[in-house]
C-alpha cells in the first residue's frame, strides 16, 4: 500500500490535482494501479499517456528507489497518510492545491488540534527571537497546539517556547522526513520528532529546494485556525504564508516592531493591510472564539499574561522593545547615574528588560 503511494507521487508527467481525482474515484493507489485499461476509461480516464503512467506504474523512481524509501520511512518509523485517510487533517483539503498526504514522523493525533502558526525572519532581532519564545509558550498554555516550519529564527524560537511548557507543536519541513535543515536544527528535529510531530508533503530523500518552501507554507497555514507574524522583512516568506493564511480564510496576526528595525517592516505592512495587531496572545485568543473546535481551555483563557512590576517603576516607559543607552535613560530620567544603575539591575532580575551591548531593551510580557 505505502509503496502505492510513493509510486503515484512519483509520477512526474501528472498534477497533483488529477492524482487526488484519481483517489476519489478508486479509493487507493493500490486500486487504481490494479484497474485494467476498460476500468479507466470507465472511470473518465481517456488520456493514452495517463493510462500508459497507470498501467506501466512508470514516469518515476524505479523498483530499487522505492525499496531506498520504504526502508527509510521504516527505520525513521514514519508512516504516510493519505488525504482520504480519517487521520489526514480536514482544514488541509480545504485549501486550495492540497497535497496528497502527509510523511509523518512522531504524534500523529496532533495535527487534529486546533493550531496557530507562529512564524518569522530567520535572521530575527534578539528582541523578535524572545517574543517569538514568549508568545508560544503562553499560547502553549492555553491549550493551544503551535505550528512552525523548523527554520532558524522565529521559528526555532516558537517550537522551543512551545515544548519549554510541555505543549504540543507541529513542524513542517521543506524537505524529505529524513533531511534536516537547517542542519544546525538537528536536536530540534529530534526533539519535536519525539514530543511533537513532523510532517512533510515531499518523499524521503527531497532537498531543500527553494520552490519547496512556498508549498510547505501553504501546509502550515492551512493546518492552522491563524498565522502569527512576529518579525518578518517586506519580501519574506512568511509574507507568503500570511498571504496565503488570508487567502485560505484564516486569521492573520502580527507584532509591530521599532521603525528602526528592517524585520519590523513585513508585520507594519500586513497591519497596514488589515492583520490584527497583536500586544499580548488576548488579542489572539479573542479573534479565534469563533471557531467551533476550539477546547474549553483555550476559550477560557482570554486574560493576558503581562507583568505587572514595570507599572510601578519610574524608568520602564523610558526603555522600548527597541535599544536605548543608558545615557538617554539618565537624560530622560532626570536621576543621578547610580540610581539608574541600581533601578536597571533591579528590572534586569524581575525580568522586565535586557541588557545588550551596553544598551537597554523591554521584555515582552
Amino acid at each position: 500500500m505505502l509503496k502505492d503511494w510513493l509510486t503515484l507521487i512519483y509520477l512526474k508527467s501528472v498534477s497533483l490535482a488529477r492524482k487526488r481525482e484519481w483517489i476519489e474515484r478508486f479509493g487507493t493507489p493500490t486500486a487504481l494501479f490494479n484497474a485494467g485499461e476498460q476500468a479507466l476509461r470507465r472511470a473518465g480516464i481517456h488520456s493514452s499517456a495517463e493510462t500508459a503512467a497507470i498501467l506501466d506504474r512508470s514516469g518515476g523512481a524505479g523498483a530499487s528507489g522505492l525499496e531506498g524509501d520504504l526502508e527509510t520511512l521504516e527505520s525513521l518509523q514514519c508512516q504516510y497518510i493519505g488525504f482520504n485517510d480519517p487521520r489526514f487533517p480536514s482544514l488541509v483539503n480545504e485549501i486550495p492545491n492540497p497535497p496528497l498526504g502527509l510523511f509523518v514522523k512522531g504524534r500523529s493525533e496532533l495535527l487534529q488540534n486546533p493550531q496557530l502558526a507562529i512564524v518569522g525572519s530567520r535572521n530575527a532581532s534578539p528582541s523578535g527571537n524572545r517574543t517569538a519564545f514568549a508568545f508560544a509558550a503562553e499560547l502553549a498554555d492555553t491549550g493551544l497546539t503551535i505550528t512552525s516550519g523548523l527554520a532558524s529564527g522565529i521559528d526555532s524560537q516558537a517550537h522551543q517556547g512551545c515544548l519549554s511548557r510541555n505543549g504540543h507543536t507541529v513542524a513542517v519541513i521543506g524537505t524529505g522526513i529524513d533531511r534536516i535543515y537547517p542542519k544546525s536544527n538537528r536536536n530540534l528535529y529530534r526533539e519535536v520528532a519525539g514530543k511533537g510531530v513532523i510532517v512533510t508533503e515531499f518523499p524521503p530523500g527531497a532537498p531543500p529546494l527553494p520552490h519547496n518552501f512556498p508549498l510547505r507554507n501553504r501546509i502550515i497555514s492551512g493546518l492552522s485556525l491563524g498565522v502569527l507574524v512576529v518579525e518578518a522583512g517586506i519580501r519574506s516568506g512568511s509574507l507568503i504564508t500570511a498571504r496565503l493564511a488570508a487567502e485560505q480564510g484564516r486569521e492573520v496576526f502580527a507584532i509591530p516592531g521599532s521603525i528602526h528595525i528592517v524585520t519590523s517592516r513585513g508585520c507594519h505592512f500586513l497591519i497596514r493591510q488589515g492583520a490584527k495587531l497583536v500586544e499580548s496572545i488576548a488579542d489572539i485568543l479573542e479573534e479565534l472564539q469563533h471557531f467551533g473546535n476550539l477546547s474549553s481551555s483555550v476559550k477560557n483563557e482570554m486574560e493576558p499574561s503581562v507583568k505587572t512590576a514595570g507599572d510601578k517603576n519610574p524608568l520602564y516607559n523610558l526603555i522600548d522593545y527597541a535599544p536605548v543607552s543608558m545615557e538617554r535613560i539618565i537624560e530622560q530620567s532626570g536621576l543621578t547615574a547610580e540610581q539608574v544603575s541600581s533601578i536597571l539591575t533591579d528590572m534586569e532580575l524581575q525580568g522586565l528588560i535586557v541588557e545588550t551591548n551596553g544598551s537597554y531593551q523591554r521584555l515582552p510580557a
